[in-house]
């Protein structure tokens, strides 16, 4: 074998498993003792599980933290208007600075995929895809970066950027993204869906849209998103991003919705770190957190993931680019603790995202893609409590990334009995 993994827990089964991985391949995996092939590791009871998913981030803008980028409002409109004055600055040398930081922090926590949203508007033309493109070039040995065309200023009444949609799938997009309730109505929405499935149709790509991310129960364009997809024939090849309008429907209209979106077999992402920080400002009654219903998705059978979309910028001050984290305030926020939950959020930047961005061969099994990570975890609730270390990560049977755990104790501190 080219490489051994001894003594690991199946993240799955919590057995103790031993692994062999030829030609990029899981081989074999057996709770008997193996040979040690090439090069071998001792997991010393870490658990094996598949290497972890982003599926959505904005890595064009990670890490623009300035004093004279502040978002003193803490709102995703003041974010959005900031923004809009420093992307037609940026160039595709600063981009690649700062996108390699980002995939490195990605993979030393065990990420080897990203859907990244890239802005596609009267501002930033196409300026802001070249230098993700090139990012995307750059790491494409060790990490799979998918474009979606974003069009972060609306296209209903915005023919401009409609023209550049287009133009941006034939110049490195691999998705088709939107923004509906940038609209100024209900009706221009549904108008921005069209165009959307449209271009999608037309490259034969999937789509994955911010939707509904607003405290305004007004908008329910996850419904219209849920009702094309249907119409086209497009399930399973859809994602929603964001949804926290639902925040603040009513019981009746939220199962409604719900009942759809599982029909239509659409894929939610929460970004709960953002949503918490940016949602729910508008209240004048109360604060209330501004999320997706993920109880109530998961309830109904829903694929829900979760992404971390911002870091350390005008949208979101934090972040540290590790999905396990992301997963933890996920639990918090959707008030999900029983030790089925808490699997479940664990499976989200995991199976769930593989699921949402289509991967084939993921998994701790014999055949599957060799694209692992060790956890110093022995449970799920260890992995997202701890958020623990990466020890290996492994992608096509090769190791990219070691981390190690180093403390030292005082020799007067009492021993643990």
């Amino acid at each position: 074998m080219d490489l051994t993994i001894h003594n690991a827990l199946h993240d799955k089964t919590l057995e103790t498993v031993h692994l062999g991985i030829q030609d990029g391949k899981i081989a074999k995996v057996s709770k008997e003792e193996i040979p040690a092939g090439d090069k071998a590791i001792d997991a010393k009871g870490a658990m094996v599980s598949p290497a972890l998913i982003e599926p959505h981030f904005h890595i064009e803008n990670a890490l623009l933290w300035d004093t004279n980028n502040l978002n003193n409002s803490g709102t995703l409109l003041e974010a959005i208007d900031i923004y809009a004055d420093v992307k037609v600055k940026l160039t595709d040398e600063d981009i690649m600075q700062r996108a390699s930081l980002t995939i490195h922090e990605a993979l030393k926590h065990g990420t080897l995929w990203m859907r990244n949203h890239v802005d596609i508007d009267q501002y930033a033309k196409l300026d802001l895809l070249r230098g993700v493109v090139a990012a995307k070039e750059r790491f494409k040995d060790v990490f799979d970066l998918q474009i979606i065309a974003f069009p972060q200023h609306g296209l209903a009444k915005n023919p401009e950027s409609v023209d550049l949609m287009w133009q941006a799938m034939e110049n490195g997009a691999e998705l088709v993204g939107g923004i509906p309730h940038h609209e100024e109505s209900m009706e221009d929405g549904a108008k921005q869906i069209e165009i959307v499935f449209e271009i999608a149709k037309k490259y034969d790509v999937n789509i994955d849209m911010h939707i509904d991310e607003t405290d305004d129960p007004y908008w329910m364009s996850l419904e219209l998103l849920a009702d094309k997809t249907i119409e086209e024939g497009y399930q399973g090849r859809v994602t929603a991003g964001h949804c926290t309008s639902m925040a603040a429907w009513d019981k009746k209209t939220l199962a409604r919705v719900i009942d759809k979106v599982k029909k239509a077999e659409i894929s939610v992402v929460s970004n709960t770190p953002i949503n918490l920080l940016l949602q729910g400002r508008s209240d004048e009654i109360l604060v209330r957190r501004g999320i997706a219903r993920i109880k109530e998705l998961i309830e109904a059978g829903v694929n829900v993931c979760c992404g971390q979309d911002d870091l350390m910028n005008m949208f979101y001050p934090f972040g540290r680019m590790d999905p396990l984290e992301v997963a933890n305030i996920a639990a918090h926020a959707g008030h999900l603790t029983s030790p089925d939950e808490i699997q479940i959020v664990f499976d989200m930047p995991r199976y769930n995202a593989a699921k949402n961005i289509g991967l084939k061969n993921y998994g701790v099994y014999e055949g599957a893609d060799a694209n692992l990570i060790l956890i110093n975890a022995a449970t799920a609730v260890e992995a997202l409590r701890l958020k623990p270390e990466r020890l290996y990560v492994i992608k096509e049977g090769k190791i990219l990334v070691e981390n190690s755990v180093q403390t030292t104790y005082a020799d007067w501190i009492p021993t643990i009995d």
